[in-house]
Order: structure tokens, then C-alpha cells, then sequence
């Protein structure tokens, strides 16, 4: 055994958030397969009610920025951020799937899904969002979240044909860091996060 870190435990060791891209170029090669891993996840009872939309379309890329109202949050003279990415990940959460996999007959003596008291479509989508961020990041590219909790979604699902009963979970960005931008909010808050044995401060 060796102290080094494993290649995945150096990957996380170093993400970040990243909300200010530059314009670039790209080959799509290299991200269009991204969705086909990231939703490779365990889901409960094997749902798979987990799914992913990802563009690389410029003009619907613009188009999503306006949706999100890109121009309030641009302050301090800091770069487009979902304007300038290159490409966008919609995390989709298709609640029908849980339901109908629980009513199955091998699942009658399960819990009822209606009455899960912390819904598993949750916790499996941050399992695809966690991996669609770490490929992406391992891929070269800066990475990114932002949740739909201020926009219209019925815009989203329009432009990109997402069915009504399907729920947006939050947009994944992806794209090149603007390092000319100094984040002034980053934080370092010093907190004990993990437990060894007893929960401690």
C-alpha cells in the first residue's frame, strides 16, 4: 500500500464550481458521451426513472442563458457563464417509473413508493449529477449546476420537448474557466464534515 491518492480521490480533491467560462472550441467528441455514463447508477428497485438531455446546439445554449436570465447575475464584470458554455446536461427525474417498478409484484412487500418519507428519484439523480460532473471534469472541462427554481421551466420543456410529467432536477454546465476572473466569494469555512465511529463537532 501506498500513500498516493487514487486518480478518482485527486479528481475530487480538486473540484470546484465554476460559474465564468471564455468562448472555446471544442471537439463534441469529447463530451458527447458524457449523459451515457453519467446515468449508469444504482436506482432503487431498478427503476432507471433517471434521465438525461444534453445540447451542444450554440443557438439553444443562447437561448437557455435567456431563459435563466443570464444578464441579472452577471456582476462585477464577470464573463457569461451558460452563454458561453459548451455544453448543458438537464437532469430529468421521471417520478412514474419508481411507481409503477414498486407496484410490481416482487416489490409487494416493499414500501410503498407514494410513501417513501425521502424519495429515492432524489438521491439516485444526485447519484447521475455527481457523475456527470466528474466526467466532464475529467475531460479537461470546467463544470457547474444551477437548479430551476427561479426560471420558467414550462420554457425548458418547451424548447426541448421534455413531456410535462418528466421534472427537471437542475442543468449541469460545462465548459473553459475564465481565469481572468477572481472569485472574491470563494470561502473557506473549516467544518467537520465525516465521523469516525460517533457523530462529534
Amino acid at each position: 500500500m501506498t500513500n498516493e491518492t487514487t486518480y478518482l480521490e485527486n479528481l475530487l480533491n480538486n473540484r470546484k464550481v465554476v460559474r465564468s467560462y471564455q468562448k472555446a472550441s471544442f471537439d463534441k467528441n469529447s463530451l458527447e458521451d458524457i449523459a451515457k455514463y453519467a446515468v449508469k447508477i444504482p436506482t432503487a428497485g431498478f427503476s432507471r426513472g433517471i434521465e438525461i438531455l444534453n445540447t451542444f446546439d450554440t443557438k439553444k445554449i443562447k437561448t437557455v442563458s435567456q431563459i435563466f436570465n443570464e444578464d441579472s447575475f452577471k456582476k462585477d464584470n464577470q464573463s457569461p457563464w451558460i452563454s458561453n458554455s459548451l455544453g448543458l446536461f438537464f437532469l430529468l427525474v421521471n417520478e412514474d417509473e419508481y411507481h409503477k417498478r414498486y407496484s410490481s409484484s416482487d416489490k409487494k412487500n416493499a414500501v410503498n413508493s407514494k410513501e417513501w418519507d425521502i424519495p429515492y428519484w432524489y438521491v439516485d439523480a444526485g447519484a447521475a449529477l455527481m457523475n456527470c460532473l466528474l466526467l466532464i471534469e475529467e475531460q479537461g472541462f470546467a463544470t457547474g449546476f444551477m437548479g430551476l427554481h427561479s426560471i420558467d421551466r414550462k420554457k425548458i420543456h418547451d424548447l426541448f420537448k421534455i413531456p410535462h410529467d418528466y421534472q427537471i432536477v437542475g442543468m449541469v454546465t460545462a465548459g473553459v474557466e475564465n481565469d481572468n476572473i477572481v472569485n472574491s466569494k470563494k470561502q473557506n469555512i473549516k467544518k467537520k464534515l465525516t465521523h469516525n465511529e460517533f457523530f462529534s463537532k
